[in-house]
């Protein structure tokens, strides 16, 4: 299964770490979720040690996945599916990956879920 930086992050906030076994992201999932970190820890949504016990855990998770690097795609191809769905280049990225592995994509961002199915990509949630 494919896991973008939304489902990532809710395994990470519920603590589900088994939730990766023989599951596959891209490293720019850990960037996404840093940054969606950061953001709440400026909202005051989080306290400073939860960040750090949030971080360290990330750091945990990018041991447990198998996690894919941007050369590993081609570049072009996510450009391609980006042009022609209208997802961000990220999501655009996941979606790539997805149908490269013909793999479940489990992903909480409705457009990119949306968009998946149209290609024939199995998404969770549904």
């Amino acid at each position: 299964m494919i896991l973008d930086a939304s489902s990532l992050y809710i395994i990470l906030k519920r603590g589900n770490l088994k939730a990766l076994e023989n599951s596959v992201t891209l490293d720019l999932a850990f960037y996404e979720i840093g940054n969606a970190m950061l953001k709440e820890l400026k909202r005051k949504l989080i306290t400073p040690q939860s960040f750090a016990k949030a971080l360290s855990a990330l750091v945990s998770m990018n041991e447990m996945i198998t996690v894919k690097k941007f050369g590993e795609l081609d570049a072009r191809r996510v450009a391609e599916v980006s042009r022609s769905t209208g997802l961000t280049f990220y999501d655009a990225s996941y979606l790539t990956l997805a149908v490269m592995l013909n793999e479940t994509l489990a992903t909480h961002d409705k457009e990119l879920a949306d968009e998946s199915r149209k290609v024939g990509i199995r998404v969770v949630p549904e």
